[in-house]
């Protein structure tokens, strides 16, 4: 486990983000670097905070393999990491789709998100925040969007898909959001949360920012959802992209059964309510999406 403080400014590496969250990555005195994350203009939620009890857990994890939890000991709006690369797992994703290189970091994430789930939950309702993720998730399906294109495109998104097929994913959330079979959960572990390193196995994932609880399957959806969706997006090796989702369960210790497709699907639409509110509105990746959506709907 690592916890850093802000270092020196330097100048930034490499700088991307959206009206949710931005990201800024600078070199450090030898092989590590800076990732520092902020809020968005537009990000409807603050990070869960850094003192948080849920967090304490957490810092006394050991590394798994060469796969680490990397804490940030800024508060507020910003956050900071001390990681060993500079690009994350979705970047090395779109750029050369599923290389065999990151089979070993994605199993050691599977191990990590292991470790998460099997630290107590402390007493008391005070200690447990809600998922920031979900609680955007299941605003926005209850018809509750912050954001104006966001509510545009549940109605474009109804046309696409139907009513019937919109009516079971809010049935899939709901079930979801009323488990209570609660577990601690990194609350979004998604690949570009991953940081790659040099070595074939080196792999940090940023935590802390959304941390919460919520039944376990909600965290390993999220990577599996994400690996589908850029499998579909990408291309590429088909083999390839199964040997990185077994190298994950692997790495976890179990799949997610029959009903994969339940938890990629929720997660692909947040990702598209979350690119249409904070990015931009784009009709034509609206209806491509629609498509992929039918399909993961109805497996």
């Amino acid at each position: 486990m690592t916890a850093v403080r802000e270092g020196r400014s330097e100048q930034p590496l490499a700088e991307f983000g959206t009206g949710l969250l931005r990201t800024t990555v600078t070199g450090t005195d030898g092989e590590e670097f800076h990732w520092r994350r902020t809020l968005g203009d537009l990000a409807p939620e603050p990070f869960v905070p850094a003192a948080h009890p849920l967090l304490q857990g957490l810092a006394a994890l050991t590394p798994s393999g060469d796969a680490r939890l990397v804490l940030s000991a800024d508060g507020g709006d910003s956050r900071t990491y001390r990681v060993r690369g500079t690009e994350s797992a979705a970047g090395v994703l779109l750029r050369g789709g599923p290389l065999a290189a990151l089979e070993e970091p994605l199993r050691g994430m599977g191990r990590l998100l292991a470790a998460v789930h099997a630290c107590p939950v402390p007493d008391g309702p005070a200690t447990l925040p809600r998922s920031r993720a979900l609680t955007r998730l299941g605003d926005w399906l209850a018809g509750r969007a912050q954001s104006p294109r966001a509510a545009l495109l549940e109605s474009h998104l109804r046309a696409g898909l139907g009513e019937d097929r919109l009516a079971r994913v809010r049935e899939w959330y709901d079930r979801l959001a009323e488990d209570t079979d609660l577990v601690l959960v990194h609350g979004a572990p998604g690949l570009g949360s991953l940081v790659v390193g040099a070595t074939a196995a080196t792999a940090d994932l940023l935590t802390g920012e959304d941390v919460s609880v919520a039944p376990w399957y909600s965290d390993l959806g999220w990577v599996v959802g994400e690996l589908v969706e850029l499998k579909w997006y990408v291309g590429g090796d088909q083999d390839a992209w199964g040997r990185l989702l077994s190298a994950l369960f692997d790495g976890y210790g179990r799949d997610l059964g029959p009903e994969w497709s339940r938890s990629a699907a929720l997660r692909v639409l947040l990702h598209l309510h979350d690119f249409t509110a904070y990015v931009g509105w784009s009709r034509d990746e609206i209806d491509r999406y629609a498509g992929f959506l039918r399909f993961l709907i109805d497996v």
